[in-house]
């Protein structure tokens, strides 16, 4: 069809030309053939732009498949000496010509979390080997794509090696040496983080042992060199673990560090892992939260559960028909879904100024509503409407991390505009379809001494069960909701400064601190300068640094802090502000306590992903056999593309030669 074009333009072309310069011209001239030529060259061009002919080009590619390695960056790896060992592996893979002719490696690190792989130091002070094995089943979900994966196996934090599932296999390559000595080690430790004082709390200790003979030990449980729990523990030939439950009570307020042991047994190599600190926070009372509903919906069994997650807070659910008691028993009301039935209650609350937290929904009576509270209004429709949530990074009450809001199920509730009539903050945004809205879905504010909440969506119990499928643990959202409900629930004046530390550190690790401070307005305030001063009196150690500020919050850092407890104290240049507290420094690496390789967990992942384990001096064949594995073949992907014959540019420049030199020709010449 391009050729007839082509013909018929230049049939035109001729056409015009001969017309306009030969045709009943009875001056047969040479100047009249060349303005001719010009002028068919001009119209040719034009008409050819027009047509822009092109020809259909097939582009074959091959796309290789992904070889991924995974490599342990932990200091484990470089206290066992094995580090330029595990370079060598390393370099070996990347020098071999004929693997990567085959593969498209891609090489990662790996420690507490998994980042590209830049350079080997090993100076993780943690290890997950979970952790890149769930980054590369969501990066690399199609075909084929192996992992090497270059560990000693001893992990210290994550998700269990036994439950993870990836779709192509997993080749382990093991470092260190796997064999077993005598040992004896304190393995999992249960407790709960915060008690009340004199309470007994409940403690659960695996003890492992690994041995040929029958032992008996003592364990004990340490308070500031105090002993305050002992046991005999016996370990026989075909029983080697054993767990022990027993109960420790706490007399002082705070945070109180505990050191668990077990005896070392004669001529152990590895002492280091028989002993385990823990920490409880300890506190003299409970708030105490109640619920009240007029319907039964799965949001309220969800907040209880998640609420009382934190054992700091006890949860009363109550029907408001039946509800009978004394609502200043209580730090916080949650209302759900208001109706007619809450209007003596609602009245109560807002005589009484007790903190309360209002979730509607489809079931919400909006002009009871409307009309029992004037801090703010909603038109609504009879159509309801799906709310999807978008995190208010600005959020200035309390500091609060995106626990990936938007992934989360919409909540549902009647349509309509809000429009608040105090100065609230939206820590989320109503997200409607694709378009995100200034309306609030989820808001705070503080009228005269305290404070209110309102959730505009039922089905928040769905939010839990997405957080928990996508980080395999309720901890993250409960997480959220316990700092929602502290800033709710608490009726402290002084929350401007608030200050967040991990209770327990190891030794060379950063100890980091982090802060936020509210202006008078509770707004973040950003332009004042916040100080930390740590002391210990056990080494004598003090420093006092400035904090920096990183994503509105402030954050100190200290490296190389000596073994001990220490105390921490936190104030605000020119202002009376300041929050104090302890932590503890452990006096070994937790990398420290692994002397020999761990093949078990290891054993199992390539198992269950169809791949196989490898040891050291098995390097070699795991390559030998991935270059000649015909499971992973490149893949040919053919594209047709469309090219131009021509270029616009060129052919633009001679129409406007032509044409130019035409004009200039019948001007010279006195034709114009």
């Amino acid at each position: 069809m391009q050729t007839i074009f082509v013909f018929l333009a230049i049939i035109v072309a001729l056409g015009v030309a001969f017309f306009q310069y030969l045709y009943k011209n009875k001056e047969k001239s040479q100047l009249k053939y060349w303005l001719s030529l010009l002028r068919f060259i001009s119209i040719f061009g034009i008409l050819i732009l027009l047509i822009n002919p092109s020809f259909k080009k097939t582009i074959t590619e091959s796309i290789k498949p992904n070889l991924i390695v995974a490599v342990d960056n932990s200091k484990s790896i470089k206290l066992n000496s094995k580090g330029d060992f595990t370079k060598s592996i390393v370099k070996n893979l990347k020098s071999n010509e004929i693997l990567n002719n085959k593969y498209s490696i891609k090489y990662y690190g790996f420690g507490n979390g998994v980042y590209l792989l830049d350079s080997l130091k090993f100076n993780e002070s943690q290890t997950n080997i979970s952790a890149p094995v769930n980054e590369f089943s969501k990066l690399f979900k199609e075909n084929n794509n192996p992992v090497i994966l270059i560990s000693d196996g001893n992990q210290t934090v994550g998700n269990s090696l036994d439950f993870i599932n990836y779709k192509s296999p997993i080749y382990p390559i093991i470092i260190g040496d796997t064999t077993k000595f005598e040992d004896i080690s304190i393995g999992q430790l249960n407790v709960n983080k915060y008690s009340y004082i004199n309470n007994k709390l409940p403690v659960e200790v695996f003890i492992n042992y690994f041995g040929n003979k029958s032992i008996s030990k003592q364990f004990s449980v340490y308070n500031k060199s105090k002993r305050v729990f002992s046991k005999t523990i016996e370990f026989l030939k075909n029983e080697n673990v054993k767990t022990e439950s027993f109960y420790i009570t706490a007399e002082e307020k705070g945070t109180q560090f505990f050191t668990a042991k077990i005896e070392n047994l004669e001529n152990e190599l590895n002492v280091l892992n028989n002993k385990k600190s823990f920490s409880i926070n300890v506190i003299e009372e409970t708030s105490k939260i109640l619920i009240l509903s007029s319907i039964i919906h799965p949001d309220l069994g969800m907040l209880k559960k998640s609420i009382e997650s934190n054992k700091q807070r006890s949860v009363s659910i109550k029907n408001i028909s039946d509800f009978k008691g004394n609502i200043s028993d209580f730090q916080l009301i949650i209302l759900y879904q208001p109706s007619k039935d809450f209007e003596t209650v609602m009245k109560e609350i807002s005589t009484r100024k007790i903190n309360n937290f209002v979730i509607t929904g489809i079931s919400t009576d909006w002009s009871f509503l409307n009309k029992v509270q004037n801090n703010y209004k909603k038109n609504t429709t009879s159509q309801t409407e799906e709310y999807y949530a978008v995190h208010n990074v600005n959020y200035p009450s309390f500091v609060l991390e995106n626990i990936n809001f938007s992934e989360f199920a919409p909540l549902e509730d009647n349509f309509g505009p809000i429009q608040f009539n105090v100065k609230a903050n939206s820590l989320l945004y109503q997200k409607i379809g694709p378009i995100t809205t200034e309306q609030a879905l989820l808001a705070t504010f503080k009228i005269n001494d305290y404070k209110q909440g309102v959730l505009f969506g039922e089905n928040i119990w769905r939010w839990r069960m997405n957080s928990f499928q996508e980080n395999k643990t309720f901890e993250i959202f409960d997480g959220f909701i316990a700092n929602l409900i502290q800033y709710l629930s608490s009726n402290l004046k002084n929350e401007r400064l608030n200050v967040t530390v991990d209770p327990l550190f190891y030794a060379n690790e950063t100890v980091d601190i982090l802060a936020s401070y509210l202006d008078e307005n509770f707004q973040i305030d950003t332009r004042t300068k916040l100080w930390v001063t740590i002391s210990s009196k056990e080494n004598n150690y003090i420093k006092k640094i400035p904090f920096a500020l990183f994503k509105n919050q402030y954050k100190a850092e200290f490296s190389n802090i000596p073994s001990g407890e220490y105390i921490y104290s936190v104030t605000v240049d020119n202002q009376n502000s300041k929050s104090s507290g302890s932590f503890k420094v452990l006096s070994f690496h937790v990398e420290q306590q692994f002397k020999n390789s761990n093949d078990e967990s290891l054993k199992k992942l390539a198992a269950n992903s169809n791949g196989k384990i490898y040891y050291e001096n098995d390097v070699d064949k795991l390559i030998s056999n991935l270059q000649s594995n015909n499971s992973f073949k490149s893949i040919q992907k053919s594209k047709v593309i469309e090219t131009p014959l021509i270029d616009w540019e060129w052919i633009l420049g001679i129409i406007l030669l032509s044409l130019s030199l035409e004009w200039f020709t019948r001007k010279y010449f006195g034709k114009i």
